[in-house]
């Protein structure tokens, strides 16, 4: 199911309703100044069928102390509306927390709330997709947030990538078997949308083209490395993908397309995926004009060279996709909190 949902802050007022009664999607509470609500999100994506966490909870702002002798209803001012469809999903019955948990009175700077499954809330969350979540509560509009949901990744599955750009489409094999960690990274940041919308901010002609970030400078980052998976039955060419390196380590989202054969680049870079159609794509490209060395960063395109979506998808059959195999290749050293600035191997 879903999982992502981006802090949100509302001023207002709270709802004093009975226990169990859930109030329709949306609804605003009766006002009480001073109190605010706060919406969280516990992940930025989830596989269908797995929790969809957020933190809701209320603070008392005010200088004095809030008499919460009927509870506020938290959990029912919580909406979700499918993007895809405009369509509010059905709330559960009995959806309203136990008011008997939250204290009887709010003293001044005082806090109370959940960490709540989403699933919990209302009905149809185990379908791939986007949602927009709303913390409908007081007199000021409902916040939004918005939360993905992406088909579980499947080790035992071979996978292409598509990349979508102003110049036409990328598709590449990826390498389940030999970069388990780096496809299944790339899987979860692709289908969550994590590069829709960035630019490839570096192209050499005849060397590389970098993208994967999200500030068009090189400086962003999911915020983890990954350990390097090196095969030395791989070998760099024309349209190889790899994963930028940061020092000992490989950064989280940056990657790397190599325009020639790129010896150097074995044995240093992870290679996770190959080119299997758009070359025409590539070249278009790669012969865009560039600042070159003039401006820091260097090679930036003079005219943006967009991504506009990267999907990932099962392979079709016939493809030099491969696979991990039957075990999860989540490892505990597959993924690290970053330790570097990005940079690095070239």
């Amino acid at each position: 199911m879903i999982l992502a949902v981006a802090a949100v802050a509302a001023t207002g007022s709270a709802a004093a309703q009975a226990p169990g009664e859930g109030q329709t999607p949306g609804k605003r509470a009766t006002p009480a100044p001073g109190l605010k609500f706060t919406l969280e999100r516990l992940g930025n994506f989830a596989y269908a069928g797995d929790p969809v966490l957020v933190r809701v909870a209320v603070f008392n702002t005010a200088e004095t102390a809030y008499a919460n002798t009927g509870g506020i209803d938290l959990v029912g001012s919580l909406s979700v509306i499918d993007e895809s469809k405009g369509e509010a999903l059905k709330a559960r019955q009995g959806r309203a927390a136990d008011n008997r948990s939250e204290p009887q009175v709010l003293p001044p700077g005082g806090f109370f709330g959940y960490i709540k499954d989403l699933r919990e809330v209302v009905e149809g969350l185990d379908v791939p997709g986007r949602y927009d979540v709303r913390l409908a509560a007081g007199e000021t509009p409902p916040e939004l947030v918005t939360v993905v949901v992406i088909s579980p990744y499947d080790p035992a599955t071979a996978y292409r990538a598509t990349i979508d750009t102003d110049y036409g489409k990328l598709t590449f094999d990826l390498l389940g078997k030999e970069a388990p960690h780096h496809v299944q990274n790339f899987y979860d940041l692709a289908n969550q949308g994590y590069y829709d919308g960035t630019l490839f901010h570096a192209i050499v002609k005849g060397i590389e083209i970098h993208g994967g970030d999200k500030t068009g400078n090189a400086q962003s980052s999911p915020g983890y490395t990954l350990e390097p998976e090196i095969s030395a039955d791989l070998h760099h060419k024309r349209g190889s993908l790899s994963m930028f390196r940061t020092g000992p380590r490989d950064h989280g989202s940056l990657f790397v397309i190599s325009l020639t054969d790129s010896p150097n680049l074995d044995g240093a870079l992870t290679m996770f995926g190959s080119l299997a159609s758009g070359d025409e794509t590539l070249t278009a490209l790669e012969n865009l004009p560039t600042t070159g060395t003039r401006e820091n960063p260097p090679y930036r395109p003079l005219q943006p060279a967009r991504i506009r979506s990267i999907r990932v998808a099962p392979a079709p059959e016939g493809s030099a996709a491969t696979a991990a195999g039957t075990s999860n290749p989540n490892e505990p050293a597959a993924v690290k909190p970053e330790e570097a600035a990005p940079g690095g191997q070239q």
